[in-house]
């Protein structure tokens, strides 16, 4: 008959063997209860728009039934993007008349709604600009400035006419066939003031005696004009050729002969 071990060795194993399992439990807690910090079922997922790279671990716990995922690395290659170029400040919707060997005209304003009208070099379809259409902005109320590339050798006749509102015209320095001074439009050598802006500020202007002509309806509604400086003599302002309707011109007061700024 074999000898029963006494009680408190029994006590004493079962504790043993209880402090080992609790070991055993903290332990492995430890080392696979990292749990991910994106919530189950909102897993990143790879759609192929970036060389994004996942790796998952899932681990299954011996005292649980459901699973743990691990923490998910993603690594993003960093892309270069392509800079965005900077094109020029030109004015869209006017419209363009092709003359069918890449050049074109400005025929007229079409949707364009500016109030700064730049007139580009090219037009949308890649046309030359080299003139601007006879009546291109006529009676254009919503125009207060004008730009001129120097690719336009021609502008037609009342191209900016009754455009009320007009108070300054710039060129190209690089234009050839037309020049601006000081907002008013001439032709190159300045024989020619095409267009004095009706809201032009100031109320004297200096005219040089080069200028032999001026345009039909050049000072139409010049509001502010009172005075002109013809620095010419009055036998050479007689002999200028001045176009019709050109009101202000007619009621500003005249001085001849002096100099600019005089």
């Amino acid at each position: 008959m074999k000898t029963q071990p006494p009680m408190w060795m029994i006590c004493l194993a079962v504790l043993f063997a209880i402090a080992l399992i609790v070991t055993v439990v903290l332990i492995c807690s430890s080392y696979f209860g990292v749990e991910s910090n994106t919530p189950d079922g909102d897993v990143p997922k790879n759609t192929g728009g970036s060389d994004t790279k996942q790796t998952t671990a899932t681990l299954y716990l011996p005292w649980e039934s459901g699973t743990k995922e691990s923490t998910t690395e993603n690594t993003t290659a960093a892309k270069t993007e392509e800079p965005t170029p900077i094109l020029p400040d030109i004015s869209n919707g006017l419209s363009y008349v092709s003359y069918g060997n890449g050049t074109c005209k400005v025929g007229d304003v079409g949707t364009c709604i500016d109030a700064c009208v730049v007139i580009p070099e090219y037009s949308p379809v890649g046309d030359l600009v080299i003139e601007i259409g006879a009546a291109a902005f006529y009676e254009c109320a919503t125009i207060t400035a004008v730009q001129i590339p120097a690719t336009v050798k021609k502008i037609g006749e009342l191209a900016f006419g009754a455009c009320n509102n007009l108070m300054y015209i710039s060129v190209s320095d690089e234009n050839t066939a037309y020049c601006d001074v000081d907002g008013v439009l001439y032709n190159a050598s300045r024989s020619t003031l095409i267009l004095y802006p009706p809201m032009r500020a100031g109320r004297e202007f200096y005219l040089d005696r080069r200028t032999v002509r001026i345009s039909e309806m050049a000072f139409y509604r010049s509001e502010y004009l009172e005075t002109v400086h013809y620095l010419g003599t009055p036998e050479e302002w007689d002999a200028m050729i001045i176009g019709s309707k050109n009101y202000a011109l007619a009621a500003a007061s005249m001085t001849f002969g002096g100099s600019v700024g005089k």
